[in-house]
C-alpha cells in the first residue's frame, strides 16, 4: 500500500538534485472523449520546470495523450473481452484513448536497456473514475522497474488518497496539489516532438512568455485550462490577449471552459471578437431551479454590440445532462435557450466530485454506484432521477439535429416564422419519442 505524504514533505525528504525522473501520463479508457485533443498534462509540465529549476535534478516525459501534428489521439478499440461495459442492461462501447500500454513498456525497458532507467517514476491523474489506467500504468512501472519508486499525483489521488493507495501499485501518493501557477511550464519535455497547442493559465506574465515561446517553434494554437476566464473582471486575460495579438497573424485562443455569461464584460466582448479568438464555450450559469436568462441575454447583447455574429461555430453554450434532480422538460428547455442565446449548443454529462456537496448528500445513493460508473458518459444518477440512459442519449441525438448547419448557420429559432415556432414545440414535447436511428449521435 502506498504512503500518503503531503507535498512538501515528499519534496523535502525523498528528491535530490541526483535523481532522474520520469513523468507520465496516462491513457485514458473510455466510452467516449469529446475533448481528448486539449489533453495535456499541464501539472506535469510546470513539476517539470520547478524540478529542474529548484531541485536541479533531470526530468524526463511520456505523454501517452500526446496528439499528432494534426491534433488527432491514437483511439482504438478495447479487445473483444473488454470491449463492452454493461449496466443495467444498457451496453456502452469503450475505447483506449492514447498510445497503446506497451509503448510505454517499450520506453522503460529501452532505458533499462541504457542503462539511463529513472530514479522515481511520477504518475499524474485527472478524473477519479479513470483510476483504472492509472493503476495499469502503474503496474507496468513496477513490472519493468521493480526498484524504482512510484509516485501519484493529481486530481484523483488529491480527491481520493486512499483509494489511490489501494488501487494502484505505488510508493508514495501526493495528497495535495503542487502551487505552481506563477510557474511556466517545461514544454522543452516533449523536445522535437512539439504538440499542436499550448495549454495556459490565465496568469498574464506566465503565459505571454509561453506564448513566445510556442509561436517561436511555430505553435499557434492555445486553450486556457481555467475555471474563471473572466477573473478580475476579464483583465488578466485583456493583457495577454494585448501583449500576443501582434506576434503571429495565425496564433489562435481556444476558450473551451471557464467562460460564465454572467461574468462577460463589454470589455472582454470586445477582443473576443477578433478572430484570434475562433471558439467561445460558455459555461451553464444557474438562477437557483432555471437558467439565469438575464446573463445570458446580456452576455448575448455584448457580443452582438461588439459585432460578432452569434449564428456561426464561433460560440456555443453547455447544458447540464445527468445531475441529480433532472426533469426531461426543464433539460430541453434549457437547451432550446442555450441555442437562442449562442447559436450552438453542448450538452455536458455530469459527474459527482468525490466529497463534493452532491456527493454527501447523494452519499447513500452513490455508495450502490461502482466509481468506475461515475463517468458521466455512463449518467451515474440515471436511476435516482427515473430518466433511463436511453432518453439521456435522445437527448443527444436532439443537440445533434439543432446543432446541424446550412450556410454556416445552426436552426435559427429566433426567426419568428410559423415553421421554427412549429418544429420547435415539437421537439419539446416529443424528444425522447425519437427513434434510435433517427439523428446522428453528437460526435
Amino acid at each position: 500500500m502506498a504512503k500518503i505524504v503531503t507535498t512538501q514533505t515528499f519534496l523535502s525528504r525523498h528528491v535530490r538534485a541526483k535523481d532522474q525522473i520520469l513523468l507520465v501520463n496516462p491513457p485514458v479508457e473510455e466510452t467516449r472523449y469529446n475533448w481528448r485533443r486539449w489533453n495535456q498534462p499541464l501539472d506535469l509540465l510546470k513539476i517539470g520546470s520547478w524540478l529542474k529549476a529548484h531541485i536541479g535534478c533531470g526530468v524526463d516525459l511520456f505523454d501517452l495523450m500526446q496528439p499528432d501534428k494534426k491534433g488527432k489521439v491514437a483511439a482504438k478499440w478495447l479487445p473483444r473481452d473488454r470491449r463492452y461495459y454493461s449496466i443495467k442492461g444498457d451496453r456502452y462501447p469503450v475505447r483506449h484513448f492514447g498510445l497503446p500500454y506497451q509503448s510505454l513498456a517499450d520506453r522503460l525497458v529501452s532505458m533499462k536497456t541504457e542503462r539511463s532507467e529513472p530514479t522515481q517514476v511520477w504518475v499524474t491523474s485527472l478524473c477519479s473514475y479513470w483510476y483504472e489506467s492509472v493503476a495499469e500504468v502503474c503496474r507496468l512501472v513496477r513490472q519493468t522497474l521493480p526498484d524504482v519508486p512510484i509516485i501519484l499525483l493529481g486530481q484523483y489521488v488529491r480527491l481520493m488518497p486512499k483509494h489511490a493507495s489501494l488501487a494502484c501499485a505505488a510508493d508514495f501518493v501526493l495528497s495535495q496539489p503542487f502551487e505552481l501557477r506563477s510557474q511556466q511550464g517545461a514544454f522543452d519535455l516533449y523536445g522535437k516532438n512539439q504538440p499542436p497547442f499550448w495549454a495556459l493559465q490565465v496568469e498574464p506574465e506566465i503565459a505571454v512568455k509561453e506564448i513566445k515561446s510556442a509561436v517561436a517553434q511555430e505553435i499557434v494554437d492555445f486553450t486556457f485550462f481555467e475555471e474563471d476566464i473572466c477573473r478580475e473582471n476579464g483583465q488578466p486575460l485583456i493583457e495577454i490577449y494585448e501583449k500576443t495579438r501582434d506576434l503571429h497573424e495565425r496564433v489562435r485562443f481556444h476558450i473551451i471552459c471557464g467562460l460564465h455569461p454572467s461574468r462577460l464584460t463589454p470589455a472582454l466582448a470586445r477582443i473576443f471578437v477578433d478572430k484570434k479568438f475562433v471558439e467561445l464555450h460558455f459555461e451553464e450559469d444557474d438562477s437557483g431551479a432555471t437558467l439565469d436568462i438575464d446573463s445570458y441575454g446580456r452576455a448575448r447583447a455584448y457580443l452582438q454590440e461588439a459585432g460578432l455574429e452569434m449564428t456561426t461555430k464561433h460560440t456555443s453554450g453547455f447544458v447540464w445532462l445527468g445531475r441529480p434532480g433532472d426533469q426531461m422538460e426543464q433539460l430541453i428547455l434549457r437547451s432550446f435557450q442555450v441555442l437562442d442565446a449562442f447559436g450552438g449548443l453542448i450538452l455536458k454529462p455530469f459527474s459527482p466530485t468525490p466529497g463534493s456537496e452532491e456527493h454527501q448528500t447523494h452519499a447513500e445513493y452513490l455508495d450502490t454506484v461502482l466509481h468506475r460508473e461515475w463517468t458521466p458518459h455512463f449518467f451515474p444518477f440515471s436511476e435516482l432521477n427515473k430518466i433511463s440512459r436511453q432518453e439521456y442519449h435522445d437527448l443527444y441525438r436532439m443537440a445533434a439535429f439543432l446543432n446541424e448547419r446550412v450556410r454556416n448557420k445552426a436552426f435559427d429559432f429566433l426567426n419568428g416564422t410559423l415553421g421554427a415556432q412549429m418544429l420547435r414545440k415539437s421537439l419539446q414535447r416529443e424528444v425522447w419519442k425519437i427513434e434510435p436511428n433517427s439523428l446522428r449521435l453528437a460526435s
